[in-house]
């Protein structure tokens, strides 16, 4: 797996990381208020152990109606308990059926309601996590919290984006798109992965030469820090010293941005640094159990990889077999995209 610079030097702190789904806990709040009312019925669902897009299709078989009717803001990491909003386009007599179900285990249903309108991706303001660290080892843990939760982090897209052999994919399907028809929602899928592995490549090289969380001249500021491109079509906003520095980063990549540019992407930017709501944290033994938000496509593993060494199992290194990609069940196996 493709892995990028830290920013802060190594604690010499380790933990065990995602032993269990209960102890990687995420809520999602939006960044609307629901009305009550509507064509669009609005589930709050507790999902453990179960990927997105597999809730989605679930609620698509429950209510009887097409994929495109069921909308979410955002994906939520499967191996976890995560909390989440799924509306469905329904007749207003049409009430939701009790969860769990027993062909859905795992699911619960924790409020419903109504709204005018389908939720759409990324209308997420804030995902609050809880994390439960096992076997922890090290000393100094309060001070690198309180210097992350001070500084921030670079906002690398984290390793759920480029799990098992996702790149591989997804740079082979730009490679041969024309003869591999697949569907556009794993078209989609396999763009961001590519976005985002440039992405991280210019914030890598701006962690390497000390300025990631400082403009330079001719950056792009995203609420007074600096921002990197999304690639795609259209001229970088960047100038001067930024510029040069995403230049050089994409340089080995040209193909590679030329191909997404082709493919019909435009270009967007995101914050370089993300900073963590509220962060706090308590020691019982050797577990430690940390709270904090963090806003819309943010990674709470971009956060805690800064402050340890983390064991995540089985759950950080399992490859996807390419027949599962061309069948287009990426996300059904491992949730957080």
């Amino acid at each position: 797996m493709v892995t990028w610079p830290r920013a802060f030097p190594a604690s010499g702190m380790s933990a065990v990381f995602k032993q269990t789904p209960e102890d990687f806990r995420v809520d999602e709040s939006l960044d609307f208020e629901i009305s009550g009312s509507g064509e669009h019925l609005y589930l709050f669902v507790e999902k453990r152990n179960l990927g997105t897009p597999q809730v989605a299709d679930y609620l698509a078989r429950q209510f009887k109606v097409d994929s495109v009717a069921v909308g979410y803001a955002g994906m939520k990491d499967k191996f976890a308990v995560a909390r989440q909003w799924f509306s469905v386009h329904t007749s207003d007599n049409i009430e939701p059926p009790g969860f769990p179900q027993p062909d859905m285990p795992g699911l619960r249903l924790l409020e419903a309601t109504r709204h005018e309108r389908k939720l759409r991706r990324g209308q997420v303001r804030t995902n609050a996590f809880t994390v439960l660290l096992k076997n922890f080892r090290g000393d100094g843990w309060a001070d690198r919290l309180d210097l992350l939760a001070t500084n921030g982090v670079p906002n690398y897209f984290g390793p759920q984006r480029f799990r098992g052999d996702n790149l591989q994919a997804a740079r082979a399907w730009l490679e041969k798109r024309r003869q591999r028809r697949i569907s556009n929602f794993i078209k989609g899928l396999y763009r961001s992965v590519l976005r985002a592995f440039l992405f991280n490549e210019v914030v890598g090289l701006r962690v390497e030469e000390g300025n990631w969380d400082e403009p330079v001249e001719g950056d792009v500021l995203i609420a007074g820090k600096p921002s990197a491109p999304l690639w795609g079509r259209g001229r970088s906003q960047s100038s001067a010293a930024a510029l040069l520095v995403e230049e050089a980063a994409l340089a080995p990549h040209r193909s590679l941005c030329g191909s997404l540019e082709y493919a019909g992407v435009s270009q967007q930017r995101r914050a370089q640094v993300v900073f963590a709501e509220s962060l706090l944290w308590e020691k019982s033994g050797d577990e430690i159990l940390l709270s904090f938000g963090l806003p819309a496509g943010s990674y709470a593993t971009s956060l805690l990889r800064e402050g340890f060494d983390l064991d995540q199992g089985v759950h950080a290194g399992e490859k996807l077999p390419v027949r599962q990609v061309e069948q287009g069940n990426l996300l059904e196996r491992y949730g957080h995209f």
